[in-house]
C-alpha cells in the first residue's frame, strides 16, 4: 500500500502531539490575536479553526467571547487541545472535507495548516463553503527563509552539507505560501474577495543550540522526514553546521530566532 504525503503527515503530529507545545507551540501560540483579529473574530461570533493543533487560536477565540469549534485530522492534537481549552469544542476533522453545513459560521481560521494539506485549495474551498456570505476566512504560513531565522538556518545547513530531495510522497511546495501574492491569488480562486495581506513578527526563544535540534526531531514533520532520510554521513554534518551557525543568534543566556509569518484573510463573496 502506498504511503501517501497526508499518511506522513498524519502519523508525525500524531507522534509528536504531546512535545509540541513546549517547543513550536510556543512561538506560533503568539499568531492567535492578529489570525482572530483578521478573521474579525469577536463576541458571539461562530469560529471554526482548522488544523486546530494543541487549540491556541480557538482557545483565544473563546476568552473573545466568540463559540469557537477547533477540529484537526490528528485525535493526539484534539486530545491535547481538550485538555488546555476544557470549555472550547473540538473534534477530529478532515480540512478538505469539513463535517459542517454550508454556511454554518462567521469565521474560519487556520493557523500554519495551510501547507500541511495535501490539497491547500480543496481546503480554501471548503473553507469558503461553510463560511456565511460575508464571513471572513484568515490563514497564516511562514514567510520565506530569507527572513525566517530559523527555517532559513535548517534549510541552508540541509541544502548544503545533505539532499533537500529525498524520496519523500510528493507533497505541494512547502513555501507556495510564503509568497503574499500566491495566498492572494489562491483566496481569489476559492471565492473571497476584500483580501488583506500582512506579516506578522514572531520570534522563537530556544535555551541552547542543541535545543534546535531537538525542536526539529520531537515537534516538526515535515523537516523531520527530510532529515530521517539523510545518510548517516549527511546527517551528521548537517547538524553540525546548525550547532555551528546557531551561535549567531545568541541573545541574552540563549538563542533568538526572527520566526515570522504571514496572515492574508479574505471575505466570502456576498
Amino acid at each position: 500500500m502506498t504511503t501517501t504525503f497526508r499518511d506522513h503527515e498524519l502519523a508525525g503530529w500524531t507522534a509528536k502531539a504531546d512535545a509540541y507545545g513546549d517547543y513550536f507551540g510556543r512561538a506560533t501560540a503568539a499568531i492567535a490575536p492578529p489570525l482572530l483579529d483578521a478573521a474579525s473574530v469577536g463576541r458571539n461570533k461562530r469560529l471554526l479553526d482548522v488544523a486546530c493543533g494543541p487549540g491556541y487560536v480557538a482557545g483565544a477565540a473563546e476568552s473573545r467571547g466568540a463559540n469557537a469549534i477547533g477540529v484537526d485530522f490528528s485525535p493526539s492534537m484534539v486530545e491535547q487541545a481538550r485538555k488546555r481549552y476544557p470549555a472550547v469544542r473540538f473534534e477530529s476533522g478532515d480540512a478538505e472535507a469539513l463535517a459542517f453545513n454550508d454556511g454554518s459560521f462567521d469565521a474560519v481560521t487556520c493557523a500554519f495548516g495551510i501547507g500541511h494539506f495535501a490539497d491547500p485549495d480543496k481546503a480554501m474551498r471548503e473553507a469558503c463553503r461553510v463560511l456565511r456570505p460575508g464571513g471572513r476566512y484568515a490563514f497564516s504560513w511562514w514567510a520565506s527563509n530569507e527572513k525566517h531565522e530559523f527555517f532559513g538556518l535548517v534549510y541552508n545547513a540541509i541544502s548544503t552539507h545533505g539532499n533537500i530531495d529525498v524520496p519523500l510522497p510528493p507533497a505541494p511546495p512547502f513555501a507556495r505560501f510564503s509568497d503574499p501574492e500566491e495566498g492572494r491569488r489562491a483566496l481569489e480562486a476559492a471565492g473571497f474577495s476584500d483580501i488583506r495581506l500582512g506579516e506578522v513578527a514572531l520570534q522563537y526563544d530556544l535555551p541552547a543550540p542543541q535545543a534546535v535540534l531537538e525542536s526539529v526531531e520531537r515537534a516538526g514533520v515535515r523537516t523531520a522526514m527530510v532529515l530521517a532520510l539523510q545518510t548517516k554521513e549527511a546527517r551528521a554534518r548537517i547538524e553540525q553546521a546548525i550547532l555551528d551557525q546557531a551561535s549567531r543568534f545568541r541573545h541574552g543566556n540563549g538563542l533568538r530566532f526572527a520566526f515570522p509569518a504571514l496572515i492574508a484573510s479574505g471575505a466570502k463573496r456576498q
